[in-house]
């Protein structure tokens, strides 16, 4: 495979970029924070997607660190790459996974499928976990590790069906068995944690939701106060208004009286003025009569307007003492309005607790999918465990085979590169490193850091040539040789310019370069801007 050109359309801080790539060696060169490991990902995002984490871990994953600095909601790129004679166009949106993903085949148009297994087959069938341990490096990153066993326990796993081999054995098994253990460990003190997180949770749910439910049982009771005060203020007023229309019977029920009083004082006049007019004469009748006529009259008009004043006043003060008319009516709108005003706060107190109750269930079933997904704990031990059925599966001449086979190749890469300086490098299945020259055996921890950097790059290469084999990966280096001197950094990049089809190396000084330049080496120059 050749990458011939990365568009980072929207991708962390690049926007509407493309970097064209050629065979051979290839240098991208940038001062710090100009975007040098931004494109380094990039190769891989796109090579094997880039999937958001869930929870907590979402805060620090890639697909967050990556996130475009303008426009998030944009977070698309494609690649231009040539794998068997042929062009090739992959484009991703990231936002929507794999459903957003298109490959193409430019050569002849055909559009291609990633869901059934076009790009896998195109990369021949690595997966991401041995991309990043082999041909990928990236910065502070040589060293494998514990890498390196995961890279053996792919490697035996994948190739199981073909008869290949593997490293020499019990050893290897008792590792896997130690590493299990350190695995089970973790996972057991995980599970522990997230037990704790969860009965946490879990507790305060229990807790809101006895608080939600008083609040309930007091809404309840508000309501019903509230029903009954309303009930007993309607029955008030229309008792009030019965005593009303009662006084107000009776206030017309004494004028009437007094109207039938009137008519007979004035008849009884009306006797007396007869009796008078025969007894002692009309004359003296007459004034008697008159006489006694008005005082009559007067005396009933003035017991009339009082007795009405008395009605009158008595009325107003039955409806003053009672809470007739508007005053009864105020007093049933301030009983609903302070009912209304307690209800309406318990309800919201309510509502404030279903939500936080909601969002803990939520924050609950998050923490419980995270578990279920495994972490890594469970993955790591189930990889262990797939890996030592497998060697215990494969024969030991395969065994042999293969791990002499990978030995060699180790040893040939890294003789080369150190220019015969070191002519073997021995391995065993506990990952015990010696180096070995003409004169003497040098365990690795005594040899210089440039050294031990380059005897793992030459473990990385290998193991990637065997993985790789069928369709040869483009090797990325991110600052990988800090440490190498002006010689062996001359001797490896001729060996990769030789020995493999493209090489990506991402770098802040102008070393590799100058060297290349020095060694009469062509290269590929793409210039970076902070």
């Amino acid at each position: 495979m050749v990458i011939r050109e990365l568009i980072l359309k929207n991708f962390g801080k690049f926007q509407n970029r493309s970097f064209r790539l050629e065979e051979g060696i290839n240098i991208i060169y940038g001062e710090n924070e100009s975007g040098k490991s931004t494109l380094h990902a990039f190769i891989q995002c796109m090579l094997f997607g880039l999937k958001k984490m869930r929870g907590r871990a979402a805060r620090t994953d890639s697909y967050t660190r990556y996130t475009p600095w303008n426009n998030p909601s944009w977070y698309e790129g494609s690649i231009r790459f040539s794998c068997g004679g042929k062009d090739f166009r992959l484009e991703r949106d990231f936002r929507r996974g794999e459903e957003g993903t298109k490959l193409v085949c430019e050569s002849d148009g055909e559009l291609l499928s990633v869901e059934d297994g076009d790009l896998e087959m195109l990369l021949g069938g690595i997966s991401e976990t041995v991309y990043e341990n082999t041909v990928s490096i990236g910065q502070m990153k040589s060293r494998t590790g514990d890498a390196l066993l995961l890279e053996l326990r792919n490697y035996l796993s994948n190739y199981q069906e073909s008869g290949d081999g593997k490293l020499n054995l019990d050893k290897a098994l008792s590792i896997l068995k130690e590493r299990k253990k350190e695995w089970l460990n973790r996972l057991r003190i995980r599970e522990q944690e997230q037990q704790a997180e969860e009965e946490k949770i879990r507790f305060e749910i229990s807790y809101l939701e006895r608080e939600a439910k008083e609040l309930e049982g007091k809404l309840s009771e508000e309501r019903k106060i509230r029903e009954a005060g309303l009930k007993l203020a309607k029955e008030r007023d229309r008792e009030n208004a019965a005593r009303t229309a009662l006084t107000e019977r009776e206030a017309r029920v004494s004028k009437l009286k007094w109207r039938k009083i009137v008519p007979a004082v004035l008849l009884g006049d009306l006797l007396l003025w007869g009796i008078l007019f025969f007894t002692a004469g009309f004359k003296a009748a007459c004034v008697s009569a008159a006489v006694i006529l008005i005082a009559a009259v007067l005396l009933c008009i003035l017991a009339w307007y009082k007795t009405d004043q008395t009605q009158d006043q008595d009325t107003r003060d039955s409806v003053s003492k009672n809470g007739l008319g508007d005053d009864s009516r105020d007093h049933v709108r301030e009983t609903e309005q302070t009912a209304g005003d307690s209800i309406r706060l318990l309800t919201a107190q309510l509502g404030e607790k279903r939500t936080r109750i909601s969002n803990l269930q939520e924050e609950l079933l998050e923490l419980q999918m995270s578990a279920s997904q495994g972490q890594g704990e469970a993955e790591e031990i189930r990889s262990i465990e797939l890996a030592a059925q497998t060697i215990e599966s494969l024969s030991v001449s395969a065994q042999e085979s293969v791990g002499e086979s990978l030995k060699n190749r180790i040893s040939d890469i890294f003789c080369t590169m150190t220019r015969g300086k070191y002519n073997k490098v021995a391995i065993d299945e506990e990952l015990k490193i010696d180096l070995f020259t003409k004169d003497r055996h040098v365990p690795l921890f005594m040899a210089s850091q440039g050294t031990i950097e380059q005897v793992y790059l030459a473990l990385r290469i290998a193991v990637g040539d065997i993985f790789c084999g069928e369709e040869p990966m483009p090797v990325l280096l991110d600052e990988v040789f800090a440490m190498y001197d002006e010689e062996r950094m001359a001797e490896t990049l001729r060996w990769l310019y030789r020995e493999k089809e493209q090489t990506i190396i991402f770098t802040c000084n102008k070393r590799e370069a100058e060297v290349l330049q020095k060694s009469g080496i062509p290269c590929h120059m793409v210039r970076l801007h902070p």
